[in-house]
């Protein structure tokens, strides 16, 4: 038991490690041209979906806390808000997702629905600075959070791939077996 405990210790902190590794490129990374300010993939909620779905509800959620707090260092109180904020709410949002034993939602699904209340927490927050107007910009976010949200998806289902005969299903044998299947799609 207690090496089962320590396993997911670690294996959360190198997730919050990845994490914020992805989180820092992503900033760097500069916008392509014709994107609207603030669009990024979000490549960095790959390890949160992976913690919710492979080691615990608490891990993602920690992940998720520890992403925000490197935000705050970084780039200020405002981005730790609206980065607390899109995490948490998105962490949630998967994690019930993923809690479901039915649910129809793969891979793909949960970083749609995570990266749309991602975007839609953000600009809840947003407004409380700003006001209604925040709200105008909501369309733009979700229609880049759609195909931001199935690429982290789809990231997430060939990580696992990858992850299958190695790390996770040494100690958690079931972890990809959420929902009983083995595709993108999860037919």
């Amino acid at each position: 038991m207690m090496k089962k405990k320590t396993f997911s210790v670690a294996i959360s902190g190198l997730l919050a490690a990845f994490a914020i590794a992805v989180s820092f490129l992503e900033t760097i990374i500069p916008t392509a041209p014709l994107l609207p300010p603030g669009i990024k993939i979000g490549f960095s909620n790959v390890a949160v979906m992976i913690a919710a779905k492979n080691v615990s509800f608490s891990s993602a959620i920690s992940v998720s806390i520890l992403k925000s707090l490197f935000v705050l260092v970084t780039r200020g109180f405002t981005a730790f808000l609206l980065s607390l904020a899109g995490g948490l709410a998105s962490t949630a949002a998967v994690i019930l997702i993923f809690r479901d034993k039915k649910s129809r939602f793969g891979c793909v699904g949960a970083g749609l629905i995570g990266a749309e209340v991602h975007n839609t927490a953000q600009i809840a927050v947003y407004s409380l600075f700003i006001g209604k107007a925040a709200f105008y910009y909501l369309p733009v976010l979700l229609c880049f959070g759609a195909a931001c949200g199935a690429l982290t998806g789809i990231t997430l289902y060939f990580t696992e791939k990858l992850l299958k005969s190695d790390i996770f299903y040494n100690y958690y044998p079931n972890a990809s077996d959420t929902h009983g299947k083995d595709n993108i799609n999860n037919e």
